[in-house]
């Protein structure tokens, strides 16, 4: 019996020390897990950030091989050549860059597949160059319309299946992030069983273990909420980035016309204006929602898109045209919902894609259906496009064009009072005439 005390001591002791050990372990393992988890996490973002923006500037690469194709003169060409190996110049920097952070043989095998058919679209795009220069134009457009469209498909294709690759890199960082949790867990339960067993000569050991292991709790939730917090501002950069994109493409297209950009800026008001202020008049207000309206705002700039596939020559004549040019002319509305639906379905929400595309195709349809292209009438004629509509024609009358002077502000209204029921949605035209006041506020800034 006189040995006893001494080999309770030491079993106290001894467990005291395997709940001092099991504490270290639980540091280290959190330690590890929020490294890890960082690690991966800035490393999938940056991933992701490349291969969206290696998407969209392949698009403006097809788009600048468009520009060369109808070219007005030889200077025109070489400038849209000179974009076009600036463009081929930072892809081929981006690719490396890519390369170089891409890990694990099925990831490299994708990569290199995307780089593969990268490079033949290269090479059909410098065959689509040379029959440019050369004259034949046909066959180029054909090129650039059929094949290298095939090209950038299947580039969009491995991309996507590169970027799941890249998701199931950070579900695995997920997945190995909740076994260190449950590990963890396990671990405090073994600490604080330990603890508690050696608690009348540990208690004071006990109580600032409890409190340690409370704030690195806390310390990791921080973390995590950082990395949250990140991730969310990552993705909402590249929503901005692709707004951006968006913004540029139209701003660039209503350059070619003469226009400064401030017709996207001015239309795009009159929208949102017209949708809020018909809501408010109990107008389709099952359609005009908070979110319908946000998007149709940002599908506004896109409503003249398809006037990239309309030459110089007529976007910039400055007398009237003929009827040969006009026909050509009318086919930037269906081209425009064409290049929507084509160009920006792998990177925008369905929603936004269907108004961006019917604001394109329908804006110059007419209420009495003799509109174009496709000879809509009422209200067969989204309401998307017959609030464009409205925005475009009245911005278009109070503006200097190349072809005519800018018209006053009350011959613009008249004009419009006067189309109702014949162009324009009679009950929506009502609500933009009561806006005069705010649209001249507009006019005015």
């Amino acid at each position: 019996m006189r040995g006893t005390p001494l080999k309770i001591f030491w079993v106290v002791l001894l467990t005291g020390l395997i709940g001092i050990a099991g504490e270290i372990i639980l540091k280290y393992d959190i330690d590890q897990l929020a490294s890890n988890y960082n690690r991966v996490a800035v490393g999938v973002m940056k991933d992701q950030e490349y291969s969206l923006r290696i998407s969209a500037m392949l698009y403006r690469h097809q788009a600048t091989l468009v520009s060369c194709l109808i070219a007005e003169d030889q200077e025109q060409l070489e400038s849209y050549l000179k974009e076009e190996q600036e463009l081929r110049a930072e892809l081929k920097t981006m690719f490396q860059e890519l390369g170089k952070r891409i890990k694990g043989s099925e990831m490299e095998s994708l990569y290199h597949t995307v780089y593969s058919d990268y490079t033949s679209y290269l090479s059909n795009a410098d065959i689509a160059l040379q029959l440019c220069q050369k004259g034949s134009d046909a066959t180029a457009s054909y090129y650039v319309n059929n094949t290298l469209e095939e090209f950038l498909a299947d580039v969009d294709d491995d991309i996507e299946e590169l970027e799941h690759e890249i998701d199931e890199v950070m579900d695995e960082a997920r997945e190995s992030m909740d076994y260190y949790i449950q590990f963890t867990r396990i671990t405090e339960i073994v600490c604080v069983v330990c603890i508690i067993v050696a608690v009348v000569i540990c208690i004071t050991y006990c109580v600032k273990s409890a409190s340690g292991m409370e704030r690195q709790e806390k310390d990791l939730k921080r973390a995590m909420d950082v990395q949250h917090n990140t991730l969310m501002a990552h993705v909402e950069h590249l929503m901005d980035m692709q707004d951006n994109i968006i913004l540029g493409m139209a701003n660039l297209i209503e350059n070619r016309d003469g226009d400064t950009g401030e017709h996207i800026k001015r239309t795009s008001q009159y929208v949102e204006m017209l949708a809020k202020r018909a809501r408010e008049a109990g107008m389709y207000t099952d359609i005009l929602t908070d979110e319908y309206i946000m998007l149709l705002v940002k599908a506004a700039p896109m409503h003249d898109v398809g006037k990239i596939s309309v030459p110089d020559r007529i976007l910039q004549k400055p007398g009237r045209l003929t009827e040969e040019e006009f026909e050509q002319m009318k086919r930037h509305a269906p081209e425009g919902g064409r290049i929507v639906k084509e160009v920006f379905r792998d990177v925008e929400d369905e929603k936004y894609i269907e108004l961006a595309s019917q604001v394109a195709a329908y804006h110059h349809e007419k209420w009495d259906g003799n509109g174009y292209t496709a000879g809509l009438s009422g209200e067969e004629i989204p309401l998307s496009a017959r609030i464009m509509a409205l925005a475009d024609v009245f911005d278009a009358l109070v503006s200097k064009r190349c072809y005519k002077d800018a018209m006053s502000y009350d011959k613009a209204f008249q004009i419009i009072e006067e189309s109702a029921g014949t162009h324009f949605d009679p009950q929506l035209t009502e609500v933009f005439l009561d806006m005069r006041e705010e649209i001249l506020e507009v006019l005015s800034q």
